[in-house]
């Protein structure tokens, strides 16, 4: 075989016969001292990844291994993958599916938030107006014009009345999709009131945000309280496609 010249070795299920905790398809990448993605965990993953950098320090390209992961592994699975072992330059991007999130206001929730999807493949759209803090718009008019026709709208700026125009602008453009608010009862009692005064649906609000039994008020909670409800409002948009 060929050296090897590449720093990575991807790592692809490409058959699994019963039960596995990954299916075909799922991919990792393994260099000598880092991983990204996963294939499932547990010995199966550990096993793969001592293979790959076998393969580096060997300098080899390209590689097979069918694992039953009962008897060789001792997993509960009990199925068999197969796996296909390539040299290549780098990770790839990670494609983003499903309707995006629209993240308004990049405080300490906000940031939360957006670090847990970074780790998840599906688009992320970011509004903060203080250009330091990084977002993708800074100016709300112009992320307004960008938004797509479905998103998932989490609305939390450091500002309530910010809050409140970016969720009327929401319901007068009959924006669809899902519009979040981080808030209490008495926000969303006030937020009602001055949008019936409008003329405008209150319904369309969902606060407070967030998995129905996950308490906490540390923003860590609340971030991951609040993707787990987008991550099951994806799931349902699915279906009704």
């Amino acid at each position: 075989m060929c050296p090897v010249r590449d720093d990575w070795i991807l790592v692809e299920i490409v058959r699994v016969l019963g039960s596995a905790p990954r299916a075909e398809g799922t991919k990792m990448w393994v260099s000598s001292d880092s991983q990204v993605g996963s294939i499932g965990g547990g010995q199966l993953e550990f096993s793969a990844t001592e293979r790959a950098r076998t393969m580096i320090a060997e300098g080899l390209r390209e590689s097979r291994a069918s694992l039953p992961l009962g008897p060789a592994l001792a997993q509960c699975c009990g199925g068999i993958v197969d796996l296909v072992f390539t040299a290549v330059e780098e990770p790839e991007t990670s494609p983003e599916t499903g309707f995006p999130m629209v993240l308004y206001g990049l405080g300490h929730v906000g940031s939360s938030i957006a670090a847990i999807m970074a780790t998840i493949p599906h688009p992320l759209l970011t509004f903060d107006d203080r250009e330091e803090l990084g977002a993708a718009y800074s100016d709300l008019p112009s992320l307004m014009d960008s938004i797509p026709q479905k998103a998932y709208h989490l609305v939390m700026t450091y500002s309530h009345e910010m809050d409140f125009e970016i969720c009327r602008i929401l319901i007068e453009r009959e924006a669809g999709g899902c519009i979040g608010l981080i808030g209490s009862k008495s926000k969303k009692a006030r937020f009602k009131s001055r949008l019936n005064n409008l003329g405008l649906d209150p319904g369309r609000i969902n606060c407070p945000i967030g998995v129905v039994g996950i308490r906490g008020k540390e923003p860590s909670v609340i971030a991951v309280s609040a993707v787990a409800e987008f991550l099951l409002w994806q799931a349902a948009e699915s279906i009704k496609r």
